[in-house]
């Protein structure tokens, strides 16, 4: 005897589908009997596999919510910790009194294990590894001193002693420029004896706005 019905493929089933989408809501006892795959190899209902995608975006949200709130909590450190910094210079007064608010929070704040505030100084009379010439800072630091951005890296013993003398050692750096109305008057750098610790792909924002709250701060005379 002949079968006479209509022969069904795949394809026939698919475009049934999604030229009605709300098949299956109207017929829910066929959700039940969908066998669809699963990672582990076993077949489960469409059901199931429902509640398995909706419990998995679940966990991905709490993972998100919880990153956001992560990062919301370092930002609020980071501010806290800027606004300390920004008001103890505020309130120093002169140029040695600057300096030690400086490296006293970057280093109890930032948690900072090397920092330095050296001056620009061209007259080279003044005896102070704080007091530098300009031209000697570029020669010694060309990789990481310049005019646009703080530069981060790595450093030779006698390049990390120059910035941070006395620690005469293998580390990194990271180095903005402090500067008003173009002129450059000196430095502020952050070192690590771990070389890896400051290298070219960091961030220098925080640094760089210390630097500029520097410069509005420091007397002209610091310039030499």
């Amino acid at each position: 005897m002949t079968d006479d019905r209509p022969t069904v493929d795949e394809d026939d089933i698919r475009d049934f589908l999604v030229q009605n989408p709300d098949y299956l809501q109207k017929n829910p006892e066929l959700l039940g009997l969908l066998q669809i795959p699963h990672a582990s190899g076993a077949a489960v209902s469409l059901v199931e596999r429902q509640v398995s995608v909706l419990r998995e975006r679940n966990v991905d949200l709490r993972h998100r919510l919880r990153d956001l709130g992560s990062t919301a909590r370092d930002n609020d450190q980071l501010f806290s910790d800027t606004r300390t910094l920004v008001l103890a210079l505020l309130d120093a007064e002169g140029p040695t009194a600057l300096e030690e608010a400086l490296l006293k929070v970057l280093r109890d704040e930032f948690d900072v294990e090397y920092a330095s505030l050296t001056s620009f100084d061209d007259t080279g009379e003044q005896g102070d590894p704080r007091r530098v010439a300009e031209s000697q800072a570029r020669g010694r630091l060309a990789g990481l001193l310049n005019n646009r951005s703080a530069g981060c890296g790595p450093l030779r013993a006698e390049e990390f002693e120059f910035l941070f003398p006395g620690a005469k050692l293998l580390g990194s750096a990271a180095v903005a420029l402090i500067s008003r109305d173009g002129k450059a008057l000196g430095m502020l750098a952050v070192g690590s004896s771990d070389a890896a610790q400051y290298d070219s792909n960091m961030g220098t924002l925080f640094l760089e706005f210390a630097a500029e709250v520097i410069a509005r701060l420091m007397p002209p005379s610091a310039s030499g």
